[in-house]
């Protein structure tokens, strides 16, 4: 739909909603970006609309309408990053031009969403090269982040009652990922709660769908299929095969895993299994068996497999498995992420204003990274000390960062799905080092301008300060015979409107 004058909405406003074009499907349902006045300004929403004037009967539609009104009320207690918000639901006249909605028969369901302004995993994926480190680092900090949000999802934490949340129709497409790095979930609703409805039409994403799917049951182990679907899309840049024991070969035998020993890559590939009993119950826990299995392998030398690029709306096609093996030798290798391209920050430490989307600086005009500290023989880099504690939503993890133009390939970054906020990290020092040294500071490309550090050594404050982008400070920090050292962040403004802080060449030394 591309015309500018139709509108949607509930009986007592229907022209609340203006349709701006029509950007996708969702079983029977149609998705548009649309938009509400407010304050006398326009606001973007995500509308998702099921006409009862398609295939659907009145009785079913009227049988549809109870349960997924009850699930879109469900789905309004889920707050958290990664999860796109419901604005509301209704049931309302069709899509109709400005006011006249009283002389039209019918009636359609409407979910109203939250608008993700980025790209979904499929074009955010062509995007990446995944033969440079930073790459890597990207794809393994998107499937841990939608790890976290679906263990959520799936735990019960997610609602008052502890009822969990299935997603239903994981894929590529229904995943948006914006321009700080921060992937979200969208499009939960109607899909899974018209399954049971038979029509020609698809109601699901091959190659993503689990085999119960096809008896019209979705649960968590039905998204944690889907999960290792769109890992192994992101790994090798290819779309996967159709049939679990197909997309398990196909998984086991990527040059990240085909490496390990028996064992190990039976654990991984599980997560395709036909048996939803045999998935592993915890994404989080399998994507860091697949982060051991990535950072183990020996990268050089290797190209990036980068999907071919699309026509925005459509579905690139499922790998057929006649050609898999071929496929499978031009797969890229990834490595870790962390969630370090989350860059956030104004110029006055506060909120930024909505709709930023400032880009990062190229990575060809940066500066040549100093060595890792791990080369020092007298020291170690930090970001090869696993934290023994971490605050539960934020924390640090190694990623990189460029500081006063200065590009650090080895860094402690912010991360976790409220970096943004506040966090902390905690090692054992063992009262081996006697001096921390790094250059810490607000990465250059961050929009927001400020972030707070404390260090702390057994209990001891040895230094604390507030870091602004542009301006890092190196420091040489005393841990002489210390046997914890916690480093924690937060925003000094307290409007979690943190930079994105960057720790650069963390090194202890002796």
């Amino acid at each position: 739909m591309t015309s500018q004058k139709l509108y949607i909405g509930p009986d007592s406003a229907p022209d609340r909603y203006r349709l701006l074009r029509s950007i996708g499907r969702g079983g029977e349902a149609v998705i548009h970006l649309a938009e509400i006045e407010l304050a006398g300004g326009a606001e973007p929403v995500v509308v998702k609309v099921l006409d009862s004037k398609t295939t659907i009967s009145s009785e079913e539609f009227a049988r549809i309408s109870q349960k997924w009104n009850e699930q879109a009320e469900l789905l309004r207690f889920v707050h958290r990053p990664g999860v796109v918000g419901v604005r509301e639901h209704f049931e309302g006249p069709p899509i109709h031009p400005a006011g006249e909605a009283s002389g039209l028969s019918g009636r359609s369901l409407v979910l109203v969403m939250n608008h993700v302004d980025g790209l979904d995993l499929r074009d955010w994926r062509t995007e990446r090269d995944l033969s440079t480190p930073a790459g890597r680092r990207e794809v393994m900090a998107t499937l841990e982040q939608l790890a976290d949000v679906l263990d959520w999802l799936h735990s019960g934490k997610a609602t008052p009652s502890g009822r969990q949340v299935v997603h239903g129709d994981l894929s590529p497409g229904n995943v948006m990922v914006d321009a700080d790095g921060q992937a979200t979930l969208v499009d939960f609703g109607l899909s899974k709660l018209t399954a049971e409805h038979r029509t020609a039409e698809i109601w699901f994403t091959p190659g993503y769908a689990a085999p119960e799917v096809f008896d019209g049951r979705r649960t968590p182990a039905t998204d944690r299929y889907a999960f290792g679907a769109i890992a192994y899309f992101l790994l090798s840049g290819e779309s996967p095969p159709r049939t679990p024991g197909l997309l398990a070969e196909a998984m086991a035998e990527l040059p990240q895993i085909a490496a390990l020993d028996a064992e190990q890559r039976a654990r991984i590939a599980a997560l395709c299994a036909g048996d939803p009993q045999q998935r592993p119950p915890s994404l989080a826990g399998w994507v860091q068996d697949l982060r051991q299995a990535v950072v183990s392998l020996p990268l050089g030398g290797v190209q990036d497999a980068r999907p071919t690029m699309r026509t925005p709306g459509r579905r690139r096609p499922a790998l057929m498995a006649a050609a898999g093996a071929v496929l499978l030798a031009a797969l890229a290798l990834t490595g870790v992420k962390l969630f370090g391209d989350f860059a956030q920050g104004d110029d006055g430490g506060g909120p930024d204003r909505a709709g930023d989307t400032r880009p990062t600086a190229p990575s060809a005009s940066r500066s040549p990274s100093p060595p890792p500290a791990a080369s020092d023989p007298g020291g170690v880099s930090l970001t090869t000390l696993e934290p023994v504690a971490k605050s539960e939503y934020a924390w640090f993890e190694a990623g990189d960062g460029t500081l006063g133009s200065q590009r650090y390939d080895t860094a402690l970054v912010a991360a976790g799905p409220y970096k943004i906020c506040d966090g902390s990290a905690s090692y054992d020092l063992g009262g081996s080092w006697k001096t921390l040294t790094m250059v810490a500071g607000v990465d250059d490309a961050s929009t927001h301008a400020n972030a707070g550090v404390t260090v702390n050594v057994d209990g001891r404050s040895v230094w604390s300060g507030t870091l602004r982008v542009g301006s890092p400070r190196p420091l040489s920090i005393d841990v002489a015979n210390g046997k914890r050292l916690d480093i924690s962040y937060g925003d000094p403004g307290r409007t979690c409107g943190m930079g994105r802080l960057v720790l650069g060449a963390p090194s202890l030394k002796k």
